[in-house]
């Protein structure tokens, strides 16, 4: 890793670590129903064989999606850059009673021996990597043959008329209820051009990932029914802009 590079990993950090705060409340990353949480098992059901199972959640945040791992039973790892969400992630897997472990790295590469996982989960991070095609295939070095990599991500701006009217609406809404700017940039421009991502991948993009690296049984599963959930219990200023392509990419080692 490069002086730059390394500089830009440390910067993310201190912007998730400042976001850890209220990371849970923000739509579609807290889960708020018992609906939307048993959606998202029935997901996961679906694809993982049975038995207690060794998961890594990578660039794991508060660890919303792999402690829905530890309460249907299987070991969880989790693994971000951010001290301070590791700790909320610590604090919520004790406070369910979780022996889950929580380690500080790089999800671009996991500091852990080949072969140390039956299952690599993330959720809302592909997205952010400067290096996402590396870190599919360090993600692939870390499962057990036959092991299984399940990737959830969105496209969060394709640049059409329909999502900038949504924006607007949504921005404007905003700005009038929260007295706040909405379009208030999370990463700098410095690390924004470091990201071939930065407004979401696309399915399309995240199956090239997988197919580069030789993901075998490879599944693209169209994560609309649980957006609808999310939805729910959003007020409109949120809804209106939360029309995202949202998938989850499946593939085993």
């Amino acid at each position: 890793m490069t002086i730059q590079e390394n500089q830009i990993k440390q910067n993310i950090a201190r912007i998730w670590d400042v976001s850890s705060e209220t990371y849970d409340s923000h739509e579609g990353h807290g889960i708020t129903s018992e609906a939307e949480r048993e959606a998202w098992k029935n997901v996961f059901k679906n694809l993982l064989p049975p038995g207690r199972l060794k998961v890594l959640d990578v660039g794991c945040g508060t660890c919303e999606i792999g402690l829905l791992f530890a309460e249907m039973g299987h070991h969880v790892t989790g693994l971000d850059l951010s001290e301070k969400m590791l700790a909320k992630a610590r604090e919520k897997a004790s406070r369910r009673g979780f022996n889950s472990v929580f380690k500080k790295g790089d999800a671009e590469a996991p500091p852990f021996e080949a072969g140390s996982f039956d299952v690599v989960v993330n959720r809302h991070l592909l997205w952010t990597l400067p290096h996402p095609d590396t870190a599919v295939q360090n993600w692939k070095k870390v499962l057990v043959e036959g092991g299984k990599l399940i990737v959830i991500d969105g496209v969060w701006n394709d640049g059409s008329i329909e999502t900038n009217a949504r924006r607007l609406v949504s921005d404007f809404c905003t700005l009038l209820v929260e007295r706040r700017n909405p379009r208030k940039g999370h990463y700098s421009r410095e690390i924004d051009s470091e990201l071939p991502n930065r407004h979401g991948v696309s399915p399309e993009k995240m199956l090239e990932y997988f197919r580069a690296v030789g993901f075998n049984n490879i599944k693209d599963i169209d994560l609309k029914d649980i957006m609808d959930l999310q939805k729910e219990d959003m007020p409109f200023r949120k809804r209106i802009a939360y029309n995202y392509k949202y998938h989850l990419i499946y593939g085993e080692k």
